[in-house]
C-alpha cells in the first residue's frame, strides 16, 4: 500500500488497521509477557434476593390470653369500655364483680381477653370439676391460663374462655359440699375397715352383674384393665391429692388418659379377681391413702 493511498482511507478503514495492527502485536509478543488478569464476575443477586437480603428477620408471634387492669377515666361507661376491648358487657361485669354503672375515674377493671368468666379455685375444686361445671375442656382451660399440669390451688384465678357467668352460680354453690357420688346401686356388702386381719380399704355394693357403675367425680382415667386381686378394675385421678378404684368388674368402657365427668357410666359391676359374689369395690385414696368413702359421699 502506498502513501498516497494511505492518506486517502478514511476513519473508518484506519481503525480497521489499527486494529490488525494490535493483534499482530499480541501473536508477535515475546513468550514471556504475562497477559492481564481477568476481572472479577460479579453476581448481582435478582429483585427477589435482594429483599430477602433486605427483609428483617422478626421471630413469629405468638397469640397469648393477658388478663389486663384498666382504669377508668372521665365519660367512660361500662358498654363503652367492653366494646373498645371486643367482649361482651355480661363478661367485663362477670370479671368484676360488685361492679354497678355507675364506676368513677381512677376505678380499676379486670379486662379478660376475650368473652369467657373469671374463676377462682375454691377448696376442694379440681380442674376437671371446674370444666365440667362451665362445659369447656379441660385442655382449652390448661391453654387460656398457660399451664402445663392439671393441679389447680384455692384461692387461684383461671379464666375461662367461652363460658357463660350465669353457670358460676353453680360452680358456688357445688364448692360448698363433697362432689364425690355414689358410683351405684346396691346394698353395702362390707363396710370400710378391718376385716380378717388386714384393712378393707373400700366399701363394697352388691348388685347383679351387669350393673352399670359411674365416675363417682370429674377426672382422668390411671388406670383401665385387669389389676391383680381387683380384677378387671378402673381407677380416676381427680386431683387434690384424690383418686378412686373401682374393683371386680365386668367390663370397662374407658381406656387411660380420657377424661370422664361425674356420673359417667365408666364400667359394669361384675365378679372378676378375688371377689364372693358380684359387686363393686369402691375405694377412695387420698395422697395415696385409702380413706373410707362414706366420709365423702352424700
Amino acid at each position: 500500500m502506498t502513501i498516497l493511498n494511505l492518506l486517502k482511507m478514511n476513519a473508518k478503514q484506519w481503525a480497521y488497521v489499527g486494529g490488525v495492527a494490535l493483534l499482530a502485536g499480541v501473536w508477535a509478543a515475546p513468550s514471556g509477557v504475562q497477559s492481564l488478569p481477568e476481572a472479577p464476575v460479579v453476581t448481582v443477586p435478582s429483585r427477589v434476593e435482594q429483599q430477602a437480603i433486605q427483609a428483617p428477620v422478626t421471630a413469629p408471634e405468638t397469640s397469648k390470653q393477658v388478663i389486663q387492669q384498666y382504669t377508668v377515666v372521665a365519660g367512660d361507661t361500662l358498654s363503652g369500655i367492653a366494646e373498645h376491648h371486643g367482649i361482651d358487657l355480661e363478661t367485663l361485669t362477670a370479671a368484676n364483680p360488685g361492679t354497678s354503672d355507675l364506676i368513677h375515674p381512677g376505678d380499676q377493671l379486670v379486662i379478660l381477653p376475650n368473652k369467657g368468666v373469671m374463676h377462682q379455685v375454691d377448696t376442694g375444686d379440681t380442674l376437671w370439676d371446674i370444666a365440667h361445671t362451665y362445659g369447656v375442656q379441660v385442655e382449652t382451660i390448661k391453654s387460656a391460663n398457660g399451664k402445663s399440669s392439671d393441679d389447680v390451688a384455692a384461692g387461684e384465678k383461671l379464666f375461662i374462655p367461652g363460658a357463660r357467668w350465669a353457670r358460676a352460680d353453680t360452680a358456688v354453690a357445688r364448692a360448698s359440699y363433697s362432689r364425690f357420688i355414689w358410683p351405684t346401686r346396691g346394698e353395702i356388702s362390707s363396710p370400710f375397715g378391718w376385716r380378717w386381719g388386714r384393712l378393707h380399704a373400700g366399701v363394697d355394693i352388691a348388685n347383679d352383674i351387669g350393673t352399670y357403675v359411674m365416675s363417682a367425680r370429674a377426672g382422668r382415667v390411671i388406670w383401665a384393665g385387669w389389676r391383680g386381686g381387683y380384677g378387671y378394675a378402673v381407677m380416676i385421678d381427680h386431683g387434690s391429692g384424690y383418686v378412686s378404684l373401682y374393683g371386680h368388674l365386668d367390663d370397662y368402657f374407658v381406656e387411660r388418659g380420657q377424661y370422664v365427668r361425674a356420673g359417667q357410666r365408666i364400667a359394669s359391676m361384675g365378679n372378676t379377681g378375688n371377689s364372693t359374689g358380684p359387686h363393686l369395690h369402691f375405694e377412695v385414696q387420698k395422697d395415696g391413702q385409702p380413706v373410707d368413702p362414706m366420709g365423702l359421699l352424700p
